[in-house]
């Protein structure tokens, strides 16, 4: 029996990934980033300063990769590990200004990639292909 892959969403939201993967690594080597460290630099913009753990949850990571990559952030001095007020055990993860200034330029950089990528795409387009990936990631995480 005959397979065809090439009918399969999997398949081909798998080799898009791969590419945008690939793509994205090569631009933040640039900066002697990796794509989990430019996240944790977007998350704690967007959502500012995180629990280690809530920081690990929103990037879907486990503990033990979640430390390397606010150790490697610690050590190039784009974050800080503060006590919590309340519970002196529990560390609040916190960008400093040289992690909030390359933030800014790394969400420049994406910004165009992100053009790159969706050119030849209507606007409605764009939003109906958001509102399905998604969906897929609602299904994959349930």
């Amino acid at each position: 029996m005959k397979r065809n892959i090439d009918d399969r969403v999997g398949y081909h939201i798998g080799v898009a990934a791969h590419f945008l993967q690939n793509n994205y690594n090569q631009k933040l080597a640039e900066f002697a980033l990796t794509v989990a460290q430019a996240k944790v630099l977007f998350m704690l913009i967007n959502y500012g300063d995180q629990l280690q753990s809530e920081l690990q949850s929103r990037l879907y990571v486990k503990g033990s990769t979640m430390n390397g990559i606010v150790d490697s952030l610690l050590k190039k001095d784009l974050i800080e590990k503060n006590d919590s007020e309340t519970d002196r055990r529990t560390k609040i993860i916190v960008l400093t200004e040289k992690g909030k200034a390359l933030e800014e330029t790394l969400w420049l950089e994406t910004e165009h990639m992100e053009k790159d990528l969706m050119k030849g795409f209507s606007d409605n387009e764009k939003n109906q292909l958001l509102t399905l990936l998604k969906r897929i990631k609602q299904n994959l995480d349930e």
